[in-house]
């Protein structure tokens, strides 16, 4: 049986603005005003001492107050910015070798001339820098490519570490097989509908193993009714974003099948994990007949 699993996660939804944003925010040949490379390179010279001599406090500072570049008008909050210096405690860069020739920025606000960036231009821009860092976590130290963003606010350089590879090796060395083992049940929620042909049971929620902001999720589907089921659409999270299942799945009359299905958890953990509902959205029955939600107090 083919299953048809489609993956819509709010987060990555890419619109064509967003489409245009990754396309301009490709490597291009820009470059700083010198007096803001040359203070961009002993500010991240500062913030790469920092981490190697675990100052935390002065890391926290040189994070400064904003996530994506203070353009965005995205700030940190209190528990958020905690959680990331604590997860820098257990990954940080030691070192990072990078040059300032390999620079570029992206905007979809205004065009950029090739060359040099003029200086209100570049202090709205978020910059990124490209180079080889070595890592560390409590029980190994590599390296590899990687990248840091700096922004500038209020006449300061600020930095973002490469928090989603930094996240992805805290994952890996973090979590023990009780994580795995446990069901996470509380994780999603199962408001089966009243009106709902099928009914959702038997859930168990575990960790990935492979991707742990991941989660795979098992489950029994119990057909109410006394006709065949052929198909049917289940949707995992909410309107923001969810996971799909939708295809061509048969369950007898008064019967049972059997399923699992992976589904995000949270894309930064520091932002908390996502809570999930999972629910039928419509049925179809052998018969032709159809069932499909609408809003309470216009089901079918």
């Amino acid at each position: 049986m083919r299953i048809i699993r489609l993956l819509l996660v709010g987060a990555l939804c890419v619109s064509s603005h967003a489409v245009a944003q990754i396309r301009s925010c490709l490597p291009a040949p820009h470059a700083l005003p010198d007096d803001l490379r040359s203070s961009l390179e002993e500010r991240l010279s500062t913030f790469l001492a920092a981490q190697a001599e675990e100052h935390w406090g002065e890391i926290s500072e040189l994070l400064g107050r904003c996530r994506f570049g203070c353009s965005g008008g995205i700030f940190y909050t209190s528990p958020y910015k905690q959680c990331l210096v604590s997860r820098m405690r257990e990954v940080h860069m030691l070192d990072f070798t990078f040059s300032m020739n390999d620079l570029f920025t992206c905007t979809t606000q205004f065009e950029l001339p090739a060359g040099t960036v003029d200086r209100v231009a570049a202090e709205q821009l978020a910059w990124y820098v490209r180079g080889t860092g070595r890592f560390q976590t409590t029980s190994e130290v590599w390296m590899e490519p990687t990248q840091v963003i700096a922004y500038r606010d209020q006449g300061q350089w600020y930095f973002r570490p490469p928090q989603e590879r930094m996240q992805d090796k805290w994952e890996k060395t973090h979590y023990t097989e009780k994580d795995f083992a446990r069901d996470r049940q509380e994780e999603i929620d199962i408001p089966n509908r009243p009106s709902s042909p099928i009914e959702i049971t038997d859930v168990h929620v575990r960790m990935d193993r492979q991707y742990p902001s991941l989660r795979d999720i098992n489950f029994k589907l119990r057909n109410r009714t006394s006709k065949k089921v052929v198909a049917f659409s289940l949707r995992i999270g909410d309107d923001k974003g969810a996971t799909i299942m939708a295809g061509p799945y048969t369950i007898k009359a008064k019967g049972y099948l059997a399923l699992e299905q992976s589904s995000p958890a949270y894309a930064d953990f520091c932002n908390g994990i996502w809570r999930q509902a999972m629910v039928i959205e419509d049925v179809d029955f052998a018969d032709g007949s159809k069932w499909q939600f609408k809003e309470p107090g216009k089901e079918s």
